[in-house]
């Protein structure tokens, strides 16, 4: 069969075309790609306000990403071990990253009470929580890098009971929120909380929703909240199916704004420019038959967002 010249000289220029394009893609993600993917990542909803893209650490390994934030001009991320869709629980990891490279810097291991590790937040002087569904963990930052158990470095451990779960944690520089992830539209709930249970209820009984300052209505399946520089909640809601993230009234829990995200978006947290950090599931080993493959650290400017 004979093939033209011109023919010939197209087929080249889309092939070089597409492989820049590729290429291009590839680029823009930081970090090392896990073996496992044989592809890249999927294109998803409001990709013209994403800045940057980092691969998430620990994936190979079986490590599911989940709380986010941003400390002392790194990226914290926790994750829990599980490769099976049936098992939601596992050791928990928190991984450091720097946001400039996109290079990972550390980890320190959670105790063996942690199982999912669902939200991060930073307090500033060098303190972190980290909260799992019934347990908020206190942790002295520098400590937990340093410490070959990190237990020495849990400075306190508050036991969640009742209607209290610490799905996923933010903090509004005064008092601490946790939210709780429901998948029944009417039970999901933020509850503020003061710094002072950390020294009031270290390794007590635990506390119950009788404590919170305060409640919020939130909507169904939530999975990671934040605090913007006016004082706004930015929360985020997902499944296999759907992504969302919300911007609500601090007061009221009234909905101000929504916008279409990636599927499996977990916790958020802001950096120091305004600009708003998040991670997905979608893509972990144990969620690979969903639709996405977006197991990464990403970068939002929420002003671009439509």
């Amino acid at each position: 069969m004979k093939i033209s010249q011109k023919k010939v000289f197209l087929g080249i220029v889309v092939f070089a075309s597409f492989s820049i394009m590729v290429s291009a893609n590839a680029a823009e993600i930081q970090g090392k790609k896990p073996r496992y993917l044989l592809s890249g990542a999927s294109s998803v909803p409001n990709e013209q306000a994403i800045l940057k893209m980092i691969w998430a650490p620990g994936l190979d390994d079986g490590y599911v990403p989940q709380g986010i934030t941003v400390a002392e001009g790194a990226i914290l991320l926790s994750s829990y071990k599980s490769t099976d869709p049936k098992q939601d629980k596992g050791p928990c990891r928190v991984f450091r990253i720097e946001p400039v490279s996109g290079n990972y810097s550390g980890y320190f291991d959670m105790p063996e009470d942690c199982g999912h590790a669902g939200g991060l937040s930073n307090l500033g002087r060098g303190a972190l929580v980290v909260s799992d569904t019934r347990r908020l963990y206190k942790v002295d930052l520098d400590k937990a890098f340093r410490e070959v158990k990190t237990d020495a470095a849990i400075q306190s451990s508050v036991k969640l009971t009742g209607e209290l779960k610490g799905s996923f944690v933010g903090f509004n520089r005064s008092d601490l929120w946790i939210g709780s992830y429901e998948k029944d539209e009417t039970k999901g709930k933020l509850h503020r909380l003061s710094l002072k249970i950390f020294d009031e209820y270290n390794r007590k009984g635990g506390i119950k929703e009788d404590k919170a300052l305060s409640i919020i209505s939130i909507p169904a399946e939530a999975q990671g909240m934040a605090f913007d520089r006016e004082g706004n909640i930015w929360l985020t809601v997902s499944s296999s199916k759907h992504g969302a993230l919300f911007k609500l009234d601090p007061k009221t829990g009234s909905i101000l704004a929504r916008f279409e995200m990636v599927i499996g978006i977990e916790d958020i947290g802001f950096d120091s420019d305004g600009k708003l950090w998040s991670v997905s599931e979608a893509g972990s080993q144990r969620w690979l038959k969903w639709a996405k493959n977006f197991p990464l650290l990403f970068q939002i400017d929420i002003a671009r967002l439509k």
